[in-house]
């Protein structure tokens, strides 16, 4: 796999590997706002937050890519993240997922199709996935729209983060 250029920027996004002072911004708009994780599995304490974010860490050390904090490139404001990880609630793979999430001021202006556009240009160029999953709630009509919109094709259901999802994939074109 190639090394990533990281951050990418995008026309008004930068999505860039997360930094430990990063806990409690994410925490604050995305991790522990009931309202963005109502499809996600809910709140998390900021203890939670804080691993997960240290995993992410760790992750992008050692495999070249994660979930990214997005920020508005204007502001500079953490409103996000996108990226890819191995499928599954152990991030046991072997497949790519991509992923996104936003704060809830966030949503309705193109940002997820904007950083889920720059991490699939990753993703089938300098890290040579020939192909990425994505799983999604029924009820999460916006996420859906964003993966039809991003080329993904519905290819039947996973049982995954304690439910079960739609499954759906992309292919390097």
């Amino acid at each position: 796999m190639a090394d990533l250029n990281l951050p990418i920027t995008t026309e008004r996004l930068t999505l860039r590997p997360y930094r430990p002072e990063d806990v409690e911004p994410i925490h604050a708009v995305l991790y522990g706002d009931e309202q963005a994780r109502r499809f996600t599995g809910g709140v998390w304490e900021m203890a939670v937050t804080r691993t997960i974010i240290e995993g992410y860490i760790e992750r992008q050390s050692i495999d070249g890519y994660s979930f990214w904090a997005v920020l508005e490139s204007g502001s500079g404001e953490l409103i996000g993240e996108a990226g890819l990880t191995p499928l599954g609630a152990d991030n046991e793979g072997p497949e790519v997922e991509l992923g996104y999430a936003f704060a809830p001021h966030a949503w309705g202006h193109g940002h997820a199709t904007e950083a889920g556009r720059a991490v699939l240009d990753a993703a089938f160029g300098p890290l040579t996935l020939e192909r990425v999953v994505a799983v999604v709630d029924d009820a999460n009509a916006g996420s859906r729209n964003v993966l039809a919109k991003l080329g993904f094709g519905a290819a039947g259901r996973r049982r995954v983060y304690g439910g079960d999802l739609l499954y759906l994939v992309r292919a390097r074109d």
